[in-house]
């Protein structure tokens, strides 16, 4: 049993909050990228965007770009109705090509870094996630 599968296990008793922790766990159990599509499509966006998350702090926006998962953040966050969030996610996809390296771009790329999650109202985004938790638990 794995973490997505005794969070579900508690149902009900886990509020959306504890079931977003509980979703964390994929950097303990990495083992469970390889199984993630035979869960609910809820649980794989959470998870998308716990990474996303994870991937901006730690490489930047830029970085986040490149991904290989860049495609899966974007789906979660559109999922999830952080659209503008997924918006400016592709936009800086899109600048971060080979074809795009001078100072307009990097420009560009400064203002995309401001209007993230992260740099504005990084509490209403997790807001957001919590929400799209609950109302997707309960169908």
């Amino acid at each position: 049993m794995n973490f997505i599968d005794r969070a579900l296990a508690q149902g009900e008793g886990l509020t959306p909050d504890d079931f977003l922790q509980a979703m964390a766990d994929i950097y303990k159990e990495p083992q469970v990228w390889r199984e993630l599509d035979r869960y609910p499509q809820y649980i794989q966006d959470v998870i998308y965007i716990i990474d996303y998350d994870t991937e901006v702090q730690m490489e930047g926006l830029d970085g986040c770009a490149a991904s290989p998962r860049v495609e899966q953040y974007i789906q979660a966050l559109l999922n999830c109705g952080a659209a503008a969030e997924a918006e400016i996610l592709k936009r800086a996809g899109e600048l971060s090509g080979p074809d795009y390296e001078d100072e307009a771009v990097d420009a560009e790329m400064d203002i995309l870094c401001q209007q993230i999650a992260l740099n504005q109202d990084y509490d209403a985004f997790w807001d957001l996630v919590r929400g799209y938790i609950e109302r997707s638990r309960g169908d």
